[in-house]
């Protein structure tokens, strides 16, 4: 049997100033077949590399870009049989993705299956490492008639059928291609059947969010990177996790306190150390307010004097007179 061409591409061929267009081009071609965008003044930093395995297009990137965005599909293209991506991704921490108008929180080796016509955003911390497998929509009925990948799947990677899909696709390595030999067509077999079990298991209520426990910690994690938010709700956070706003209460409970109560924490916890810490003397109380998600001082103010016995006022003049003392 022939060799697989490995086909390779980088941002450290061109120059730095265009490195960014030179990227979404290549997403554009290579994978979505659609445009998408990155904050203009991203630093981005990435390695595509690409083969093609039976009825499968394989691509393996290592980047370091936080945010990318693709805006729904034109009328057009929202016609047409198009690819659907399978993709896993091995990052250093939780990631999240929101596709049309819902939003997931990922973990490192959580799979995707869509085919983004919805469009998607995805945001993701530091650099990491991501398969996607490109399927046809037409192929992969064969496997799953009634699936409809319009709406993200989302695979969870830590246990069942999907800890066992998420681990073949994060074993494989682009130099392993020319190695499967006659095995390659196999290859789309096993996954399809692979994908078909998981997602048949994920449909039956298996996954990470069955456990109300790491539900209620990850919904944390959650508040944690949005509490500085104007008017965030449980519900723009159940939206986010993937989950119904009356499953996330339940797991917030359980694991004791409320939304609002975890909210209430953070935003003081922060209120405080913006008080207590002298480079941000120069912020008036109300600017700090709005630091931490209140966009109404005397709002902010009625609520630091409720949980902590003072002003925000007093409190900082309470912290200079320790610091001189």
């Amino acid at each position: 049997m022939c060799p697989v061409m490995l086909k390779r591409w980088s941002t450290s061929d061109v120059p730095p100033w265009m490195a960014r267009d030179y990227w979404l081009a290549l997403l554009r071609d290579r994978i979505f077949h659609a445009d998408l965008d990155v904050p203009r003044e991203a630093c981005v930093e990435a390695t595509l590399v690409q083969a093609s395995c039976g009825p499968l297009r394989m691509s393996w990137v290592d980047s370091r870009v936080p945010h990318i965005v693709m805006p729904a599909a034109s009328v057009e293209r929202a016609g047409t049989d198009s690819d659907v991506l399978l993709m896993v991704m091995d990052a250093p921490s939780d990631w999240t993705l929101r596709g049309g108008r819902e939003g997931f929180a990922l973990g490192p080796g959580d799979v995707v299956c869509a085919d983004f016509r919805a469009g998607f955003e995805m945001r993701r911390p530091g650099r990491a490492r991501t398969l996607s497998v490109s399927l046809s929509g037409s192929w992969l009925r064969t496997w799953l008639p009634e699936a409809d990948f319009a709406k993200p799947q989302v695979i969870r990677g830590d246990s069942g059928w999907g800890a066992v899909l998420s681990l073949a696709l994060r074993q494989f390595q682009p130099q392993e291609v020319n190695a499967l030999g006659s095995r390659r067509d196999a290859l789309a077999t096993q996954l399809g059947s692979l994908l078909a079990l998981a997602l048949g298991e994920r449909a039956a209520g298996g996954g990470r969010h069955a456990d109300p426990d790491n539900l209620a910690r990850i919904a944390q994690a959650c508040v944690q990177r949005h509490f500085a938010e104007f008017g965030l709700t449980a519900a723009e956070v159940a939206a986010e996790l993937g989950v119904s706003e009356r499953t996330l209460h339940r797991a917030l409970a359980r694991g004791g306190g409320s939304f609002g109560e975890r909210l209430q924490a953070q935003r003081m916890a922060a209120a405080r150390r913006l008080l207590g810490d002298r480079h941000f003397a120069a912020l008036t109380v109300a600017e700090i307010g709005r630091r931490v998600g209140y966009a109404d001082a005397s709002h902010f103010v009625r609520r630091f004097k409720s949980e902590h016995g003072q002003t925000p006022g007093a409190m900082r003049r309470r912290s200079s007179l320790g610091d001189a003392g």
